[in-house]
């Protein structure tokens, strides 16, 4: 259920101490699917960004009650985020054996990726952990690229990229978190017109942007986001395009705290 990397392209970006925002997400036919809550920390000179991100009623039946755990661990310096650590946990239930002779049990699957920056030597380590019930694999690399962001520091980092958060141009940044093979992440203006039509209410106040990830995210195409930001920065709408038989996903800010 890759729809949950959605919610990682609806995070806040102002700049505030503390900032916790919870997003639905609804799919077609079967409503709403998940929801995510995202949380940005700051303390003495260091950040701490979550994102929690759950599947909901038929979806979470279907994939197990899938959760995924997102974090960004790292250091303030001037106004930007510079991470040291960032980790990605997804959990869900699986059954294993054969439910025809009676050895049929239910486990707990667990994929961990975590990710060490050494920006002294222009370098990211990752760690591979998968876990089923009792069976534990680990594995380590390096990554094929360096940059000195992760995805979730990217994007709280935006604002102070493009203060006014206008996108007049293509645009392109990177950050670990993305694809894979180089973490390039592509953003392009987005008319209101081509936006309105796919979502309710009024767009006219909000900034647009399509951010294309280059990877089948959730069996879309290619990963284009269409995303909606308000005058502080922070994500009310966004569309995931032209996902295989059902069309578009779409996230929407149902709560936020700013302090």
């Amino acid at each position: 259920m890759k729809y949950l990397w959605l919610i990682l392209l609806c995070l806040n970006f102002a700049f505030a101490k503390d900032i916790t925002a919870t997003y639905k997400v609804s799919f077609g036919i079967f409503g709403q699917i998940g929801t995510a809550t995202t949380s940005l920390r700051r303390e003495d000179g260091h950040y701490r960004i979550k994102v929690h991100a759950k599947s909901t009623g038929f979806a979470s039946f279907v994939s197990g009650g899938r959760e995924e755990f997102y974090e960004s661990v790292g250091v303030i310096k001037g106004t930007r985020l510079i991470p040291d650590h960032y980790s990605k946990i997804v959990k869900n239930k699986i059954n294993i054996g054969n439910p025809f002779n009676n050895t049929n049990k239910v486990v707990m699957k667990i994929y961990t990726l975590l990710f060490s920056f050494d920006h002294d030597k222009k370098r990211v380590m990752i760690k591979k952990i998968r876990e089923k019930g009792t069976q534990k694999n680990e594995e380590k690399e390096k990554a094929k690229f360096y940059t000195d962001n992760d995805i979730l520091s990217l994007f709280f980092n935006f604002k102070h990229l493009f203060p006014n958060l206008n996108i007049t141009k293509h645009i392109i940044l990177h950050a670990i978190g993305a694809n894979k093979d180089n973490g390039k992440i592509d953003i392009f203006p987005l008319d209101k017109k081509e936006f309105q039509g796919l979502v309710s209410g009024d767009v006219n106040h909000l900034h647009l942007m399509k951010v294309i990830l280059d990877d089948k995210i959730f069996a879309s195409k290619k990963g284009e986001l269409y995303i909606a930001l308000d005058k502080e920065g922070i994500c009310e709408k966004a569309v995931l395009k032209d996902v295989v038989f059902f069309g578009d996903i779409r996230g929407e800010l149902i709560e936020k705290s700013i302090k």
